[in-house]
């Protein structure tokens, strides 16, 4: 017996070893609408889903701090027992346990079909791109899977005439890539439903042919007046059936005449379709589905009909889509029984919704595509982040840096429910690829990336670095002052920019080294340019002699600074170190102190180690700014208290106090 001290009253007593592995497990979030049946309580919520073999690691950990029992006792040990009743898609032999991946409950050694259908309606936004970076995640992970593009254009009252053509520049934007579409074609052409309207008739007439549907001649304006009436006096609106009754011989002769007419499904035939959910698992509704239509009066069908023969027809294997279709999936399941074919795996991804938990609205710009190209956030880093909305990585993964990394790093193990957006997730997934991005060498990197790095970074760093260069001439307006990080005073304007940004060809690879040296969290490289100024623009000397005023320095240490940078070094790379070796261990903070008024133009300023600030700025820029230094040392040396006076009367007039 095993005692569970601190557990519920329930388990508070002490229990077997085997009532303690076959309890229930507790349900985290439960999924219920006034039409839909509850859930399994066998199937345990969350992000484990049922048919996954790879859901156990929480359930070790747990267990692993509970304790094990000893081998020699005669008895299995918890962790063991149930490894073994949690492994029942894992293969044994000879007594050890050979590991699979499985992707919704499929073994990752058979292929997953999956597809992404937009409709031209409206723009790609947040959720979109997640539910097609999933179906193209699902078949990365399975061995020979495809994922495939079809536009769903048949709602033709509702296109937007360049949306088409913008999902392609989006997904492509993305990294997304298919292998099928209306762009690259396939197979199964045509892959735009407008072209396949001929495949849709010939499916509807089967239906009406072996009775599984019939067509409906009532008004469209009749009935909605019906529903009105009936919703009004709180009865069901659903069609009654009118038309069911139609002899066919009558209903062929309608037809032919021309009569304006729908087709619809004779839902009481298949009664009410349950499933199991890759996800959310078992789903059945209460009432049966009223007799939806099929094929509109113009010869489009409806989403229903025209998404079940293409997913047949296409050999889609998991439909991977958002919950709202969930309550809608009984009817496409009655439909694949009224065919006779077999339905795919149906897996439904909870929605995206905002930090309050309200729905996310289209007008909230934290949905929109735009707003994340805007704000140059790297698309692999988008992708990680929504990945890990509704999922997450294995445990130890490292930062992804291909969608194939995404795939093999995802768990594939997803959460019910509204998920929450969580925007600091994306600021660390942008700055943990960003650093992957510059520690990977040149040669290394693919000319995506390369084009990336311009695009991100450098090429915006360059702009607002020559924008604020612009702004701070002696007759522009609008120049907003620089302040150095931990430092007290304002550069005056005009700012001199150092040689490497005057020239077109050196200001990209020299705005690529300071970022390669920025390992802190930035929002977007333009930040670097007033955080970093001095890296930019040469401290003026209005602030070398406010802090030659204010602080007395070592003249032996600035000149043995003066005297090495202006010296023959067999590599500039060594120069800390030569310094350090001629100074006493004692005396090494001062001399750091020195080579930041140097550079910085404070010795007291928060800022880059010297030994980044010597290896960005190089050594033609630190005997510059040495002499500028060493200059004015010696200008206040002969001017004395008078000269210093002046300095700090000048400094003060340049505190945000003053400036203001």
């Amino acid at each position: 017996m095993i005692p569970l001290v601190g557990r519920s009253t329930r388990l508070s007593k002490h229990i077997s070893q085997a009532q303690w592995l076959r309890r229930p497990l507790p349900v985290r979030r439960t999924f219920t609408t006034s039409l839909i049946r509850q859930h399994d309580p066998k199937d345990p919520a969350g992000k484990v889903n049922p048919e996954d073999s790879t859901a156990q690691p929480h359930l070790e950990e747990k267990l692993a701090k509970l304790g094990r029992e000893t081998k020699g006792n005669g008895r299995v040990s918890r962790l063991a027992a149930l490894k073994k009743r949690g492994r029942g898609d894992k293969a044994e032999s000879d007594g050890t346990q050979t590991e699979q991946r499985y992707i919704l409950g499929q073994s990752a050694n058979q292929p997953i079909r999956t597809r992404f259908a937009p409709s031209p309606t409206g723009y790609l936004h947040l959720g979109s791109l997640r539910t097609a970076l999933f179906n193209n995640l699902v078949a990365k992970a399975t061995k020979g899977g495809e994922f495939i593009i079809r536009i769903e254009d048949t709602d033709q009252n509702r296109l937007v005439p360049d949306a088409e053509e913008r999902v392609f520049k989006d997904l492509e934007w993305a990294g997304l890539s298919w292998t099928e579409g209306p762009d690259k074609g396939g197979p199964y052409s045509p892959y735009r439903q407008s072209e396949r309207l001929d495949i849709y008739k010939e499916h509807v007439e089967k239906l009406v042919d072996n009775g599984s549907a019939y067509r409906c001649f009532c008004n469209s304006e009749v009935l909605e007046a019906q529903k009105r009436a009936l919703h009004d006096a709180g009865k069901s609106t659903a069609y009654p059936g009118t038309c069911r009754s139609v002899p066919r011989s009558e209903s062929d002769a309608r037809a032919a005449a021309g009569e304006a007419h729908v087709v619809r499904l004779d839902s009481g035939r298949f009664g009410t379709p349950g499933f199991k959910d890759a996800i959310y698992g078992p789903f059945q509704k209460k009432e049966p589905e009223e007799d939806f239509v099929l094929m509109k009066t113009d010869g489009y069908p409806t989403y229903h009909l025209a998404n079940v023969v293409d997913d047949h027809l296409m050999k889609i294997t998991h439909v991977i889509r958002g919950e709202e279709w969930l309550i809608s999936t009984p009817k496409h399941l009655a439909l694949y029984e009224a065919f006779g074919w077999k339905p795919p795996t149906f897996a439904h991804l909870g929605l995206l919704i905002s930090n309050d938990g309200s729905k996310l609205s289209k007008r909230n710009d934290s949905v929109n595509l735009s707003t994340y190209m805007d704000q140059k956030i790297f698309p692999m880093a988008l992708q990680a982040w929504l990945a890990n909305l509704g999922a997450s990585f294995k445990r130890g993964a490292s930062t992804p840096r291909t969608l194939d990394d995404v795939a093999e790093a995802l768990t594939f193990k997803f959460t019910r429910g509204g998920i929450k957006l969580n925007p600091q997730k994306l600021d660390f997934f942008q700055y943990e690829y960003r650093n992957l991005l510059f520690k990977t060498p040149l040669s290394e990197q693919t000319p995506r990336e390369q084009a990336l790095i311009r695009e991100n970074l450098l090429k915006p760093l360059v702009d607002e670095v020559l924008a604020i260069t612009a702004s701070s001439a002696s007759d522009a307006v609008g120049y907003m002052p620089i302040q150095p990080r931990g430092t007290s005073l304002i550069w005056p304007a005009p700012l001199s920019p150092v040689p490497a940004m005057l020239s077109e060809e050196s200001q990209q690879p020299y705005a690529f080294k300071v970022l390669s040296h920025e390992a802190t969290r930035y929002g977007a490289a333009t930040e670097i340019a007033r955080q970093l100024p001095y890296l930019f623009w040469r401290p003026p000397p209005a602030i070398y002699r406010a802090a030659l005023a204010s602080d007395p320095i070592r003249h032996d240490l600035l000149h043995l600074v003066y005297d090495t940078v202006n010296g023959s070094l067999d590599a500039w790379e060594l120069v800390l170190d030569h310094l350090l070796e001629r100074v006493p261990s004692e005396q090494a903070p001062d001399l750091h102190a020195i080579l930041r008024l140097i550079a910085i133009g404070s010795p007291h300023a928060v800022g880059k180690t010297s030994r980044i600030l010597f290896s960005v700025l190089g050594q033609d820029e630190w005997r510059f700014r040495t002499a500028v230094v060493r200059k004015l040392l010696d200008e206040l040396d002969q001017g004395g208290d008078g000269l210093r006076q002046k300095w700090l009367i000048e400094s003060a007039s340049l505190t945000p106090t003053a400036q203001t």
